[in-house]
């Protein structure tokens, strides 16, 4: 009889103790539930251009340290962004520097690039804890390419196509991203490194400074082992696009590539370029990574929305977002599914609120 009572009173305990202990999972899991809902709400801060009351959430939210490692490094990304659209870059390059520290790979999310000043205060950093980028040698052939803005070489309406070189830039750049064994150095970092030269050598709207003799000097600074050259002309309904890939070690020009067709199919050409020099660099293209190249081929996009589309990188590279903001309206009334000019829209819309 006593061990049936010793036994009820062990239930008895145990059931009470439920209730007056609690339990650790449920309490992690509300803290988390809560601090997700804190760093949702930053994100509303900042995409309403409330950037100060987004830097007290994600400061009190940093603090507690006890935030799970991807939302640690979301909360980092957006309060960098956040220091430097205050005019806080000292704040902004310490966090990327806590970061690095962490992940070493890390760089912020291809989300960002419009936003010039955030780019440059990473890479500044970036070249502080690591100075010295490295070239990849696994693998044969070329690993690590660099592709340049192109040069504009119409004769008619040359000023409509001032900044289209830059745009045309940016949609290789993510077309060759998507082949999983070519690494594409990112061009905000390439514009970085050559404005970094450009005050060092004092040829600030002087002569040209990137041409192919300069391929050694930028490639050992990028870790790149190859560079794309090129320009572009658009000739009544025909649009040529042409290329030179050149050795990082000698710079010598080793292959071209041309393509040309309707301008209204500039995205598609894009694409058939860049297949076209992946074959000339002997690289082998898995069926997935050619099939998303096809997908980035089929968005039609004519010239026209392209050419407006790097006016409003350029506006935004002088934090002219206003004017940004108009281009890329423009640009999405010519092609409404233009999505990086969409993309773009989304990022650089807190800062003309």
């Amino acid at each position: 009889m006593k061990t049936q009572n010793h036994v009820w009173l062990l239930l008895l305990f145990v059931f009470t103790c439920s209730f007056i202990i609690p339990d650790a999972t449920a309490t992690n899991t509300s803290k988390s539930s809560q601090q997700n809902v804190e760093l949702e709400q930053a994100k509303k801060h900042f995409m309403n251009g409330e950037f100060q009351e987004s830097i007290d959430l994600l400061e009190r939210l940093m603090v507690t340290k006890t935030l799970p490692k991807e939302s640690y490094v979301e909360a980092s990304e957006l309060l960098a962004v956040a220091y430097v659209s205050m005019n806080h870059d000292r704040k902004a390059s310490n966090i990327f520097k806590r970061v690095l520290h962490r992940d070493p790979d890390f760089k912020p999310s291809d989300h960002w690039w419009p936003h010039k000043r955030l780019m440059n205060c990473y890479y500044k950093t970036f070249q502080e804890v690591e100075p010295s980028p490295k070239r990849s040698k696994k693998g044969p052939g070329i690993q690590t390419i660099a592709i340049m803005d192109f040069e504009n070489n119409s004769i008619d309406d040359t000023a409509k196509y001032e900044n289209l070189g830059g745009a045309l830039s940016k949609v290789l750049i993510s077309d060759f991203g998507v082949l999983s064994n070519l690494k594409v150095v990112e061009r905000e970092r390439i514009q970085y490194l050559i404005e970094e030269l450009e005050l060092t050598e004092k040829q600030v709207g002087g002569k040209k400074i990137v041409d192919e003799s300069m391929a050694p000097r930028l490639g050992k600074l990028l870790g790149a082992h190859s560079f794309i050259f090129g320009s572009f002309i658009r000739i009544g309904d025909n649009f040529r696009i042409d290329a030179r890939i050149v050795k990082t070690e000698t710079g010598e020009i080793f292959k071209t590539a041309s393509m040309e067709g309707d301008p209204d199919k500039v995205l598609e050409l894009a694409k058939k370029l860049t297949l076209k020099i992946s074959k000339d660099l002997e690289l082998k293209i898995k069926k997935m990574d050619k099939e998303k190249l096809e997908d980035l081929g089929k968005e039609r996009v004519p010239i026209e929305a392209l050419a407006l589309f790097g006016d409003a990188m350029s506006n935004a590279n002088q934090e002219k977002y206003e004017a940004a903001y108009a281009k890329l309206e423009q640009a999405l009334t010519v092609a409404p599914d233009f999505k990086k000019a969409r993309d773009m829209l989304d990022v650089i819309r807190p800062y003309t609120l």
